[in-house]
């Protein structure tokens, strides 16, 4: 049964008005006093209000934005500069009042809004210590019982008794957040802030917010670092214009802000994927693009991802079949590893040789562009050349795309991602980064390209993603992208742990006595 939410926000919008000159402000006070002094129902006191409201304009930070927190959620808000993120957090903090609609907080508030918020410059850090934690709510007895350990989590030694005018900005976020973190907040505002710190106080900060939300604190994240949007938060919000574009996985969120940037900032590019995720379709591919640049009715050659009825009955298969498939495939890891397993290990290959001809597309499949090029065919490929997808650890893969492109491209650019299932980056390499390069591609010219490595990640389910970019001058434009596109399975040959298998060699050695019973000298 879902709790009470600890925040909820309805309808809300922020306003501001703008002013075409300073006269008009002052005029329009004057006009706005006069109709105060008329009778409300009278038309002298409609008319004198028009008068007050001429020469301005509002501008809308937020407009009718609505959605609930509860304990334990942890909400990740992005958009780009001007979409609206600070001032919503703002909102939600008590530091600005909305223009219209209702926010209801039932909890204490810890915000980390901007670096040194709520800082008296001329203040100690101990002071604003004692100063920060009695606004928040603790009482003296308790500020005094926490004071070393918000000190120790600051790691900022003797500067604590110096003013924090003299502090950098990495000190101050350091103190800003060891103090939130210290005040038993029912929820957790961050803008940003985490991004100034060192990587391993960010780290550190990581580890205390997953804490936090574990121990039911609510998390409300902005920040332009999509990964630790998909990192940190359970949920994401996609702010345009103060407008709640899009609200749902983060990783869905993340990928709808990389198209609109990509677009330069058309909503309206993402309408068809918006409903696709709403209704749980797959957004419809582009045309392909023919030798002469437009949009071909022909799809082109077949993707070895997406036209075999067999893949899409195994999409299908009831989850009885699918258990079935994974048991068939532990045994067959075993069986290869197993000094007499060969001849059972064949005829294993014979019962999983249906499976091997097919590959599942995630249909959770994100593509745009398609314009200027398209990327045909995707496929993970065996050492065989057999199209699977499931592995075990270290199996050496190639991962194989197909492109075609609709105008001349002197320096494409070919790139590969490969996303766990919380949609954290595992890997990521392209033709330009890898110091590659790709040679040039000719209007309707068809190309094949290629990324083997060995399938060095432990078990789990990893989503492979394909690029198809270039240059023009310092912009990238982006050809064709296809996100999420082959979900694949990695199994395990032992009990190693974590995320990579790095395939240690472990040795031991027995030392001499006298290398044992003595500290080794300096």
């Amino acid at each position: 049964m879902p709790t009470e939410p600890i925040i909820s926000v309805h309808d809300v919008s922020k306003a501001y008005r703008i002013w075409e000159n300073p006269a008009n402000r002052l005029f329009s006070s004057l006009w706005r006093f006069v109709a105060d002094l008329t009778p409300a129902d009278t038309p002298w006191h409609a008319a004198f209000s028009r008068r007050a409201k001429r020469g301005c304009r509002d501008f809308y930070a937020l407009r009718d934005v609505s959605f609930e927190v509860r304990k334990g959620e942890s909400i990740g808000i992005i958009g780009r500069n001007g979409s609206g993120k600070s001032t919503l957090l703002q909102i939600i903090a008590g530091t600005l009042t909305p223009s219209t609609g209702t926010i209801a907080n039932h909890g204490r508030v810890a915000a980390l809004l901007e670096l040194g918020s709520g800082f008296n410059p001329d203040f100690t850090g101990k002071e604003n210590v004692l100063l920060n934690a009695a606004v928040l709510g603790l009482s003296r007895d308790q500020i005094a019982a926490r004071y070393e350990a918000i000190v120790a989590f600051a790691e900022i030694g003797d500067f604590i008794d110096q003013p924090i005018k003299t502090y950098s900005s990495g000190m101050v976020l350091r103190l800003a957040f060891a103090v939130a973190a210290h005040v038993d907040p029912d929820v957790l505002i961050i803008d940003e802030a985490l991004g100034v710190g060192d990587a391993r106080f960010q780290l550190k900060c990581a580890r205390a917010i997953d804490r936090f939300v574990a121990q039911g604190v609510a998390l409300l994240f902005v920040s332009h670092d999509a990964s630790m949007v998909k990192r940190l938060c359970q949920h994401a919000i996609l702010l345009e214009h103060g407008h709640v574009v899009y609200a749902g996985k983060p990783n869905d969120v993340v990928n709808l802000y990389s198209k609109l940037i990509a677009d330069g900032g058309s909503i309206e590019a993402l309408a068809g994927d918006i409903a696709a995720l709403q209704t749980g379709s797959v957004p419809a591919a582009p045309a392909s693009p023919s030798a002469s640049g437009r949009p071909s009715t022909n799809a082109g050659a077949p993707s070895i991802a997406t036209t075999s009825a067999a893949a899409e009955k195994t999409a299908e298969e009831p989850a009885v079949t699918a258990a079935l498939r994974l048991r068939l495939k532990a045994a067959e890891t075993i069986l290869r590893a197993h000094s007499g397993g060969e001849g059972l290990a064949r005829k294993m290959e014979m019962m999983l040789a249906d499976e091997r001809l097919h590959v599942q597309v995630s249909g959770q499949e994100f593509a745009y562009g398609g314009q200027l090029g398209r990327i045909m065919e995707v496929g993970v490929l065996d050492a065989d050349g057999q199209a699977r997808t499931w592995f075990t650890t270290g199996e050496p893969v190639v991962v194989r795309m197909r492109v075609e492109a609709a105008e001349d491209l002197p320096e494409p650019i070919f790139a590969l991602t490969i996303k766990n299932t919380a949609g954290v980056e595992i890997y990521g390499t392209n033709t330009l980064y890898s110091g590659q390069p790709a040679q040039p591609i000719k209007t309707g010219e068809l190309r094949e390209v290629t990324f083997a490595f060995d399938f060095d990640l432990l078990p789990g389910h990893y989503f492979l993603s394909f690029g198809f970019t270039h240059f023009i001058g310092d912009e990238l434009v982006v050809i064709h992208r296809r996100y999420d596109a082959i979900k694949v399975e990695v199994h395990s040959v032992d009990r190693c742990f974590g995320i990579a298998n790095l395939k240690a060699v472990i040795g031991t050695r027995t030392l001499p006595a006298e290398t044992t019973s003595h500290a080794p000298s300096p």
